[in-house]
Protein backbone atom coordinates (compact mmCIF):
# COMPACT_ATOMS: atom_id res chain seq x y z
CA UNK A 1 0.00 0.00 0.00
CA UNK A 2 2.81 2.39 0.89
CA UNK A 3 4.51 1.64 -2.40
CA UNK A 4 1.31 2.46 -4.31
CA UNK A 5 0.90 5.73 -2.40
CA UNK A 6 4.52 6.67 -3.06
CA UNK A 7 4.11 5.91 -6.74
CA UNK A 8 0.84 7.86 -6.89
CA UNK A 9 2.54 10.80 -5.11
CA UNK A 10 5.45 10.76 -7.56
CA UNK A 11 3.08 10.68 -10.54
CA UNK A 12 1.16 13.67 -9.17
CA UNK A 13 4.41 15.65 -8.73
CA UNK A 14 5.48 14.74 -12.26
CA UNK A 15 2.14 15.85 -13.66
CA UNK A 16 2.33 19.15 -11.82
CA UNK A 17 5.88 19.71 -13.05
CA UNK A 18 4.93 19.04 -16.67
CA UNK A 19 1.90 21.29 -16.39
CA UNK A 20 3.82 24.18 -14.86
CA UNK A 21 4.82 26.97 -17.28
CA UNK A 22 8.53 27.30 -18.11
CA UNK A 23 9.87 30.67 -17.10
CA UNK A 24 12.85 32.04 -18.99
CA UNK A 25 15.66 33.56 -16.98
CA UNK A 26 15.47 37.30 -16.46
CA UNK A 27 18.02 39.49 -18.25
CA UNK A 28 20.96 40.63 -16.14
CA UNK A 29 22.08 44.26 -16.34
CA UNK A 30 25.76 44.93 -15.56
CA UNK A 31 26.24 47.84 -13.20
CA UNK A 32 25.45 51.20 -14.87
CA UNK A 33 24.43 49.60 -18.18
CA UNK A 34 21.06 50.10 -19.86
CA UNK A 35 21.70 46.93 -21.85
CA UNK A 36 20.87 43.61 -20.23
CA UNK A 37 20.69 40.03 -21.47
CA UNK A 38 20.61 36.37 -20.49
CA UNK A 39 24.22 35.29 -20.94
CA UNK A 40 25.18 31.73 -21.96
CA UNK A 41 26.28 29.32 -19.24
CA UNK A 42 29.67 30.15 -17.78
CA UNK A 43 29.42 33.92 -18.23
CA UNK A 44 29.27 36.25 -15.23
CA UNK A 45 28.96 40.06 -15.04
CA UNK A 46 32.41 41.64 -15.16
CA UNK A 47 33.83 43.95 -12.52
CA UNK A 48 36.33 45.30 -15.07
CA UNK A 49 34.12 46.48 -17.92
CA UNK A 50 30.50 46.81 -19.04
CA UNK A 51 29.62 43.24 -19.97
CA UNK A 52 30.20 39.61 -19.06
CA UNK A 53 33.21 37.32 -19.03
CA UNK A 54 33.94 33.61 -19.11
CA UNK A 55 37.61 33.14 -18.15
CA UNK A 56 37.57 29.37 -18.74
CA UNK A 57 36.50 29.90 -22.35
CA UNK A 58 38.66 33.02 -22.82
CA UNK A 59 35.48 34.77 -23.92
CA UNK A 60 33.85 38.11 -23.17
CA UNK A 61 30.60 39.89 -23.98
CA UNK A 62 31.11 43.64 -24.38
CA UNK A 63 28.18 46.06 -24.15
CA UNK A 64 28.29 49.51 -25.73
CA UNK A 65 25.46 52.03 -25.71
CA UNK A 66 25.39 55.09 -27.96
CA UNK A 67 22.77 57.73 -28.80
CA UNK A 68 20.04 56.46 -31.12
CA UNK A 69 21.05 59.03 -33.75
CA UNK A 70 24.44 57.34 -34.25
CA UNK A 71 22.95 54.14 -35.71
CA UNK A 72 23.50 55.04 -39.42
CA UNK A 73 27.17 55.84 -38.78
CA UNK A 74 27.70 52.71 -36.70
CA UNK A 75 26.05 50.63 -39.43
CA UNK A 76 28.56 51.97 -41.97
CA UNK A 77 31.38 50.79 -39.72
CA UNK A 78 30.07 47.21 -39.84
CA UNK A 79 30.22 46.61 -43.57
CA UNK A 80 32.07 43.49 -44.69
CA UNK A 81 34.85 45.67 -46.09
CA UNK A 82 35.27 47.75 -42.92
CA UNK A 83 35.36 44.63 -40.74
CA UNK A 84 37.80 42.92 -43.09
CA UNK A 85 40.19 45.83 -42.55
CA UNK A 86 40.05 45.04 -38.82
CA UNK A 87 40.86 41.40 -39.44
CA UNK A 88 37.33 39.98 -39.19
CA UNK A 89 35.97 37.92 -42.07
CA UNK A 90 32.16 38.03 -42.05
CA UNK A 91 30.68 34.57 -42.59
CA UNK A 92 27.23 35.27 -41.10
CA UNK A 93 25.11 38.39 -41.65
CA UNK A 94 21.45 38.45 -40.70
CA UNK A 95 18.84 41.14 -40.23
CA UNK A 96 17.17 41.12 -36.83
CA UNK A 97 13.47 41.66 -36.22
CA UNK A 98 12.99 43.85 -33.14
CA UNK A 99 9.81 44.93 -31.44
CA UNK A 100 10.57 48.66 -31.55
CA UNK A 101 13.51 49.07 -33.87
CA UNK A 102 15.93 47.41 -36.23
CA UNK A 103 19.29 45.71 -36.14
CA UNK A 104 21.59 43.09 -37.58
CA UNK A 105 23.88 40.26 -36.51
CA UNK A 106 27.32 39.46 -37.94
CA UNK A 107 29.83 36.73 -37.09
CA UNK A 108 33.07 35.29 -38.34
CA UNK A 109 36.71 34.42 -37.61
CA UNK A 110 39.15 37.14 -36.67
CA UNK A 111 42.91 37.09 -37.00
CA UNK A 112 44.74 39.14 -34.37
CA UNK A 113 48.47 38.73 -34.89
CA UNK A 114 49.20 35.03 -34.52
CA UNK A 115 46.05 34.42 -32.49
CA UNK A 116 42.91 33.06 -34.12
CA UNK A 117 39.70 34.33 -32.60
CA UNK A 118 35.99 34.37 -33.36
CA UNK A 119 33.67 37.33 -32.96
CA UNK A 120 29.93 37.87 -33.15
CA UNK A 121 28.17 41.21 -32.84
CA UNK A 122 24.67 42.57 -32.69
CA UNK A 123 24.04 46.20 -33.62
CA UNK A 124 20.55 47.45 -32.85
CA UNK A 125 18.57 50.66 -32.75
CA UNK A 126 15.99 49.91 -30.09
CA UNK A 127 14.85 51.17 -26.72
CA UNK A 128 15.91 54.72 -27.55
CA UNK A 129 19.62 53.89 -27.97
CA UNK A 130 22.05 52.32 -30.39
CA UNK A 131 23.40 49.19 -28.72
CA UNK A 132 26.39 47.07 -29.70
CA UNK A 133 26.73 43.63 -28.14
CA UNK A 134 30.02 42.00 -29.09
CA UNK A 135 30.97 38.41 -28.24
CA UNK A 136 34.70 37.75 -28.52
CA UNK A 137 36.44 34.43 -27.88
CA UNK A 138 39.39 32.27 -28.84
CA UNK A 139 38.60 30.15 -31.90
CA UNK A 140 38.46 26.87 -29.95
CA UNK A 141 35.61 28.17 -27.76
CA UNK A 142 33.40 28.59 -30.82
CA UNK A 143 32.75 24.83 -30.69
CA UNK A 144 30.56 25.37 -27.60
CA UNK A 145 29.67 29.08 -27.87
CA UNK A 146 28.20 28.57 -31.31
CA UNK A 147 26.40 31.04 -33.58
CA UNK A 148 23.13 29.41 -32.53
CA UNK A 149 23.92 29.98 -28.84
CA UNK A 150 24.84 33.60 -29.49
CA UNK A 151 21.80 34.13 -31.69
CA UNK A 152 19.55 32.92 -28.85
CA UNK A 153 21.35 35.25 -26.46
CA UNK A 154 20.74 38.22 -28.74
CA UNK A 155 17.02 37.47 -28.57
CA UNK A 156 17.12 38.17 -24.82
CA UNK A 157 18.73 41.62 -25.10
CA UNK A 158 16.66 44.14 -23.16
CA UNK A 159 17.04 47.91 -22.82
CA UNK A 160 15.96 49.36 -19.50
CA UNK A 161 14.63 52.94 -19.59
CA UNK A 162 16.92 54.33 -16.88
CA UNK A 163 19.93 53.43 -14.76
CA UNK A 164 19.65 53.85 -10.99
CA UNK A 165 21.76 56.74 -9.75
CA UNK A 166 23.56 54.55 -7.21
CA UNK A 167 24.80 52.34 -10.08
CA UNK A 168 26.08 55.33 -12.07
CA UNK A 169 28.02 56.48 -9.03
CA UNK A 170 29.26 53.01 -8.08
CA UNK A 171 31.33 52.47 -11.25
CA UNK A 172 33.39 55.64 -10.81
CA UNK A 173 36.89 55.30 -9.31
CA UNK A 174 36.08 58.20 -6.95
CA UNK A 175 33.13 59.19 -4.75
CA UNK A 176 30.81 62.13 -5.37
CA UNK A 177 29.26 62.82 -1.99
CA UNK A 178 26.99 65.71 -2.99
CA UNK A 179 25.38 66.09 -6.42
CA UNK A 180 23.94 69.48 -5.37
CA UNK A 181 20.64 68.77 -7.14
CA UNK A 182 22.42 67.85 -10.38
CA UNK A 183 21.86 64.40 -11.81
CA UNK A 184 24.41 62.09 -13.32
CA UNK A 185 23.54 61.07 -16.89
CA UNK A 186 26.65 59.14 -17.86
CA UNK A 187 29.54 57.50 -16.05
CA UNK A 188 32.32 55.03 -16.73
CA UNK A 189 34.92 52.95 -14.96
CA UNK A 190 37.67 55.06 -16.51
CA UNK A 191 36.44 58.00 -14.42
CA UNK A 192 34.33 60.07 -16.82
CA UNK A 193 31.10 61.45 -15.38
CA UNK A 194 28.61 63.80 -17.02
CA UNK A 195 26.13 65.73 -14.88
CA UNK A 196 23.37 68.16 -15.75
CA UNK A 197 20.47 70.00 -14.14
CA UNK A 198 17.37 69.64 -16.28
CA UNK A 199 15.17 67.11 -18.06
CA UNK A 200 17.39 66.42 -21.09
CA UNK A 201 20.30 63.99 -21.16
CA UNK A 202 21.81 65.49 -24.33
CA UNK A 203 22.57 69.17 -23.77
CA UNK A 204 22.23 71.41 -26.84
CA UNK A 205 23.05 75.14 -26.98
CA UNK A 206 23.68 75.20 -23.21
CA UNK A 207 19.98 74.76 -22.49
CA UNK A 208 20.97 73.30 -19.11
CA UNK A 209 24.04 73.56 -16.86
CA UNK A 210 26.53 70.89 -17.83
CA UNK A 211 29.40 69.33 -15.86
CA UNK A 212 32.14 67.00 -17.09
CA UNK A 213 34.45 65.21 -14.65
CA UNK A 214 37.39 63.10 -15.78
CA UNK A 215 40.76 61.68 -14.77
CA UNK A 216 43.93 62.04 -16.83
CA UNK A 217 47.34 60.47 -16.18
CA UNK A 218 50.32 62.62 -15.35
CA UNK A 219 52.41 63.75 -12.40
CA UNK A 220 51.49 67.08 -10.81
CA UNK A 221 53.30 70.00 -12.48
CA UNK A 222 55.61 72.16 -10.40
CA UNK A 223 53.89 75.14 -8.70
CA UNK A 224 55.41 77.61 -11.16
CA UNK A 225 54.15 75.50 -14.09
CA UNK A 226 50.54 75.06 -12.97
CA UNK A 227 49.13 78.24 -14.51
CA UNK A 228 50.40 77.34 -17.98
CA UNK A 229 49.40 73.70 -17.52
CA UNK A 230 45.83 74.58 -16.45
CA UNK A 231 45.39 77.03 -19.33
CA UNK A 232 46.67 74.43 -21.80
CA UNK A 233 44.11 71.90 -20.53
CA UNK A 234 41.36 74.55 -20.58
CA UNK A 235 42.15 75.41 -24.21
CA UNK A 236 41.04 71.91 -25.26
CA UNK A 237 37.44 72.54 -24.15
CA UNK A 238 35.25 72.21 -27.28
CA UNK A 239 32.35 74.37 -28.40
CA UNK A 240 33.53 77.75 -27.08
CA UNK A 241 34.53 80.99 -28.77
CA UNK A 242 35.38 84.56 -27.71
CA UNK A 243 36.89 83.23 -24.49
CA UNK A 244 37.90 85.77 -21.83
CA UNK A 245 39.51 84.40 -18.67
CA UNK A 246 38.33 86.38 -15.65
CA UNK A 247 40.11 84.40 -12.91
CA UNK A 248 43.04 81.99 -12.88
CA UNK A 249 44.63 81.04 -9.57
CA UNK A 250 45.88 78.11 -7.47
CA UNK A 251 43.74 76.79 -4.63
CA UNK A 252 43.45 73.77 -2.36
CA UNK A 253 40.71 71.27 -3.11
CA UNK A 254 40.26 69.03 -0.11
CA UNK A 255 43.72 67.82 0.88
CA UNK A 256 45.18 68.30 -2.61
CA UNK A 257 46.69 71.16 -4.58
CA UNK A 258 44.53 72.50 -7.38
CA UNK A 259 43.97 75.25 -9.88
CA UNK A 260 40.87 77.25 -10.85
CA UNK A 261 40.06 79.01 -14.11
CA UNK A 262 36.83 80.98 -14.61
CA UNK A 263 36.03 82.46 -18.01
CA UNK A 264 33.28 84.18 -19.95
CA UNK A 265 32.68 82.95 -23.50
CA UNK A 266 30.08 82.27 -26.15
CA UNK A 267 28.66 78.93 -27.16
CA UNK A 268 30.17 78.33 -30.60
CA UNK A 269 26.95 76.93 -32.07
CA UNK A 270 24.29 79.29 -30.74
CA UNK A 271 26.27 82.36 -29.72
CA UNK A 272 24.76 82.17 -26.22
CA UNK A 273 26.72 83.99 -23.51
CA UNK A 274 28.11 81.47 -21.06
CA UNK A 275 30.40 81.28 -18.06
CA UNK A 276 32.67 78.33 -17.52
CA UNK A 277 34.85 77.01 -14.73
CA UNK A 278 37.64 74.46 -14.75
CA UNK A 279 39.08 72.93 -11.61
CA UNK A 280 42.14 70.71 -11.64
CA UNK A 281 42.96 68.61 -8.61
CA UNK A 282 46.51 67.24 -8.72
CA UNK A 283 47.57 63.79 -7.53
CA UNK A 284 50.86 61.94 -7.62
CA UNK A 285 50.26 60.07 -10.88
CA UNK A 286 47.08 61.65 -12.28
CA UNK A 287 44.88 64.71 -12.01
CA UNK A 288 41.12 65.12 -11.80
CA UNK A 289 39.50 67.68 -14.08
CA UNK A 290 36.08 69.19 -13.48
CA UNK A 291 34.71 71.43 -16.24
CA UNK A 292 31.33 73.16 -16.09
CA UNK A 293 29.48 75.45 -18.47
CA UNK A 294 26.39 77.51 -17.59
CA UNK A 295 24.41 80.24 -19.31
CA UNK A 296 25.75 83.53 -18.01
CA UNK A 297 22.29 84.58 -16.80
CA UNK A 298 22.18 81.60 -14.43
CA UNK A 299 25.80 81.57 -13.30
CA UNK A 300 25.41 83.23 -9.88
CA UNK A 301 22.83 80.69 -8.78
CA UNK A 302 24.65 77.63 -10.11
CA UNK A 303 28.26 78.38 -9.16
CA UNK A 304 27.86 77.66 -5.41
CA UNK A 305 26.34 74.27 -6.29
CA UNK A 306 29.27 73.46 -8.56
CA UNK A 307 31.61 74.09 -5.65
CA UNK A 308 29.54 71.71 -3.52
CA UNK A 309 30.11 68.96 -6.08
CA UNK A 310 33.82 69.80 -6.34
CA UNK A 311 34.38 69.71 -2.59
CA UNK A 312 32.51 66.39 -2.18
CA UNK A 313 34.73 64.38 -4.54
CA UNK A 314 36.99 61.93 -2.72
CA UNK A 315 39.15 58.95 -3.74
CA UNK A 316 37.69 55.50 -3.13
Amino acid sequence: MRARRSLRHALVLLALTLAAPAYAADPVFPTASRIGLVAPAGFKPSNRFAGFENPEASAVILLTELPATTYPDVEKGFTDEALKARGLTVQVREELTLKDGKGFFIAGPQQSGDQKRYESAMVANTGGITSIVSVQMVETSHATITDAVVRDMFKTVTIRPTIPENERLAVLPYKIGDLAKFRIVRSGREGVAILTDGPKDEVVAVEQPFVLIGIAPGAAPKPEERDAFAKRVFSTAPGLKDIKITRAEPLRIGQAQGYEIVADAKDAGSGTDVTTVQWLRFGQTAYLQMFAIVRKTGWNGVFPRLRQIRDSIEPR
